[in-house]
């Protein structure tokens, strides 16, 4: 009964609003003069007793906003009084309202710009399924590279990976019956896609049984942008005949949009065999284990329940046999694991170390801003302490002139975050598509 009750004085008070206004201001005007006519009897003059029973009867707007809380659902009414009432004191005070916003957003867009590098580049840097448990394999002396019989050692012989691939980069010339331009490759091992688990938008990816050999795969794969800008999502461009330094390739697939290859920073253009490397270079590494001008980067999954300790110290028992088996071709270093967007440890640590340096400054300026925005708001309720005193001499309840003082804060915040946000996501975009260097796919 209590509910309904509640629910049918909802109902009276926003669909029979000014009734209801009128009965409380006509039941106030019969309090006052209920009162006065008592003053009168007792001899007081009309005027005087009016005058005195409207003092002892106080604020009646404060006796009305009591009446409308009384009968619930005055939350929204009161909310968006307050934010009206905040909005015009806001515009009446440009220069401390344009200095608190300013103040805000800059603090909230510092800090949204850097958590969004921070975010890409070291908590979730690769778009790729179970990125948790990819790493990358490098010596300690934070060189991430292996020549490619190296690999293939610690690819078939470790007993901690699900499966070891390799990857290289490389620079050609492709020529596809229009201009010839020029490409930024990736050259990868036969098994480069399925260990990472990509599935190709068009046509498909390379796999381990293209391989028999040197120069045994012509094949390449292009990424999503390079097709879009270069072969205009023409779907028809798989099975199409190219040349890359003049050999002949063939196009049989396009990456997903999201990939972009195992490094941050660098965006190939396309995807080539590793094994057909030679043919796009001219220089001999397949069985060059002692060459150090061709190496590869490798990386893998680790089999479940085997931490990178374990993994490390397997993979360095494979380098100690290799010095043992090839002491000419091969010098043993203990072996580490890092993750392979950065390549390796090599770039990983000093980016950690400089975004880590960086989220803390920016979190410092947004403290700063907090601060400045204190002692603006401390400033300013000082200036307005007459409006206040004057407000609870009328009958304004304090924790309604609190309440009012915080609407306007929150306005500022939000109003100042979504600014900061705006910002952040215009400078994110321009720095997404800037390239200091044009001549590097970066």
């Amino acid at each position: 009964m209590k509910l309904l009750a509640y629910f049918r004085s909802l109902a009276t008070k926003f669909f029979h609003r000014s009734q209801l206004e009128d009965e409380m201001a006509e039941e106030l005007r019969s309090h006052i003069e209920h009162r006065a006519d008592d003053l009168e009897r007792s001899g007081v003059d009309r005027a005087e007793a009016e005058r005195r029973a409207r003092i002892e009867f106080g604020g009646q707007e404060r006796f009305k906003e009591e009446c409308n809380e009384a009968l619930g659902g005055n939350f929204i009414e009161v909310l968006v009084q307050d934010a009206r009432f905040s909005l015009r004191v806001l515009r009446k005070s440009p220069g401390f309202t344009i200095t608190a916003v300013v103040t805000l957003a800059l603090g909230i867009g510092a800090n949204a710009i850097v958590f969004a590098a921070l975010n890409a580049f070291i908590l979730r840097p690769l778009n790729v399924p179970r990125a948790e448990s990819l790493y990358s394999i490098h010596r300690r002396d934070n060189a991430a590279n292996q020549s490619y019989p190296n690999y293939v050692d610690m690819r078939d012989r470790n007993r901690s990976f699900e499966d070891v691939a390799a990857y290289n980069i490389v620079e050609a010339g492709l020529d596809s019956g229009d201009e010839p331009s020029r490409a930024w490759i990736q050259t990868v091992s036969g098994n480069y896609f399925d260990v990472l688990g990509i599935q190709p938008y068009l046509g498909r990816v390379l796999h381990p049984a293209d391989e028999h050999g040197a120069n045994s795969a012509p094949y390449i794969v292009l990424s999503y942008a390079f097709w879009h800008v270069h072969f205009h999502d023409d779907p028809g461009v798989v099975g199409r005949k190219v040349q890359l330094n003049k050999q002949p390739f063939t196009i049989i697939g396009v990456a997903p949009p999201e990939f972009r290859g195992t490094l941050l920073f660098f965006s190939p253009d396309l995807f080539a065999p590793l094994v057909n490397q030679e043919q796009i270079t001219g220089i001999r590494f397949l069985s060059a284990r002692g060459d150090r001008s061709q190496l590869f980067m490798t990386f893998g999954h680790l089999k479940a329940g085997v931490t990178p300790e374990q993994a490390a110290a397997d993979l360095s028992a494979i380098s100690a046999d290799l010095e043992r088996a090839y002491p000419k071709d091969h010098r043993h270093s203990p072996m580490k694991l890092a993750r392979p967007s950065l390549y390796g440890d090599f770039m990983g640590r000093p980016m950690r170390a400089f975004l880590t340096a960086l989220m803390v400054l920016a979190g410092l300026i947004l403290v700063a801003a907090c601060a400045n925005l204190g002692n603006l708001f401390a400033a300013r309720a000082a200036d307005r302490s007459r409006e206040v005193a004057l407000r609870l001499a009328l009958g304004a309840g304090r924790l309604r002139i609190l309440r009012q003082l915080f609407t306007e804060a929150m306005l500022i915040s939000l109003i100042g975050g979504a600014l900061g946000l705006w910002g952040s996501v215009v400078l994110l975009g321009a720095l997404r598509t800037w390239n200091p260097f044009p001549q590097f796919p970066l």
